[in-house]
């Protein structure tokens, strides 16, 4: 939790850090849950949580962010730092003010690069055409296209079906089927 610096001052705060402790304490521990003190300066916020997030990153190198509250600075904040981490899967949730519902997405759909090469690598993929296929269709080595697909899981943007083999065969994620839309890519000429 990200609270400012003398949070202790405000009952408010120390409700809602309570609330949010019964919450997640069953789920990840109460030793696992870290409050983090920040000034109400902006380029030393994004400094500090962005070194407490490298500091304390799980194995699992997977960042869950429920962006919410009411002090917007420190939302702009997280999110920044959360631009300066690399090699993690980020999701970041945030609800709706009516509590109507919420948003749920991947940041690496957003910082991904736009490449042609890449949609037409998820089109393939989409289509159910393996990685030797797909390099003859692209008119590029298999060695390339699996290169090309090992900078895009990186996005999350596919993933090894089972890792550990030797030429994995990839799936499209959501975040992939995202970044198609918003580089408004089409596989099929009848696609929406």
């Amino acid at each position: 939790m990200i609270v400012p610096e003398d949070y202790q001052r405000e009952q408010r705060t120390l409700n809602a850090i309570d609330s949010i402790k019964n919450i997640a304490s069953p789920i990840i521990g109460e030793k696992n849950i870290i409050i983090l003190e920040v000034p109400l300066n902006g380029e030393e916020m994004v400094t500090r949580i962005s070194h407490a997030i490298t500091e304390n990153i799980t194995d699992d190198r997977l960042i869950l962010a429920v962006l919410s509250g009411g002090m917007r600075p420190f939302i702009v904040s997280t999110l920044l730092a959360l631009l300066t981490i690399r090699d993690v899967r980020v999701i970041i949730e945030s609800d709706f003010e009516n509590l109507s519902g919420y948003i749920s997405l991947e940041l690496g759909t957003f910082l991904a690069p736009s490449k042609r090469r890449w949609a037409k690598i998820i089109c393939g993929l989409l289509e159910g055409k393996s990685v030797r296929r797909i390099s003859e269709e692209l008119g590029l080595s298999p060695a390339t296209i699996s290169y090309e697909l090992k900078e895009m899981v990186k996005y999350n943007l596919v993933k090894p079906e089972k890792p550990n083999e030797r030429t994995p065969k990839y799936l499209v994620t959501k975040a992939g089927k995202i970044y198609m839309r918003l580089q408004r890519e089409k596989c099929h000429k009848e696609d929406p």
